[in-house]
Order: structure tokens, then C-alpha cells, then sequence
């Protein structure tokens, strides 16, 4: 069983297709605060190639927000 109380991951694309990079608990301020830092810190380095997002942790992988170099981290509306 998952104990996570918000499971999410974090992928990245830098390459044509979204890939896993790690599960964590959205719900953890701290935790979720470093993986977004992480990622940000590891777009820049790439230049502008790389893109990520965090999507819900099912089957489903909604996406809760999106990192580009250009816009920085967006919260994904959904209609």
C-alpha cells in the first residue's frame, strides 16, 4: 500500500516523450519543494531543451504543472 497521502511524479522530456524521474508525496511541502527546485535547477543547466511536469501518481498521469526555461513552473488548468 502507498502510504503517500498525494502520490505524484515528476517526469521529464527531453526527448520526444514523457519519462518517470520519481514518485513523491505532493502532500510534503519540503519534499515537494525539492524535486521542484531539483528540476528547475536541471532544466537550466540543459539549455531550454528539457521540459518537465508533475502528474498524478495513477494510471491516469494528469498533469498538475508544468517547467519550461521560458515560463518557469505553471500550475495545468483543466476545463
Amino acid at each position: 500500500m502507498d502510504a503517500r497521502k498525494k502520490p505524484v511524479k515528476l517526469q521529464v522530456n527531453n526527448s520526444g516523450a514523457w519519462k518517470d524521474v520519481v514518485r513523491f508525496d505532493a502532500a510534503d511541502e519540503h519534499a515537494a519543494g525539492e524535486v521542484m527546485g531539483a528540476a528547475e535547477t536541471l532544466g537550466r543547466i540543459d539549455g531550454g531543451k528539457t521540459t518537465f511536469r508533475i502528474v498524478m501518481g495513477n494510471s491516469l498521469s494528469t498533469s498538475l504543472y508544468r517547467w519550461s526555461s521560458q515560463n518557469g513552473w505553471q500550475e495545468v488548468r483543466h476545463a
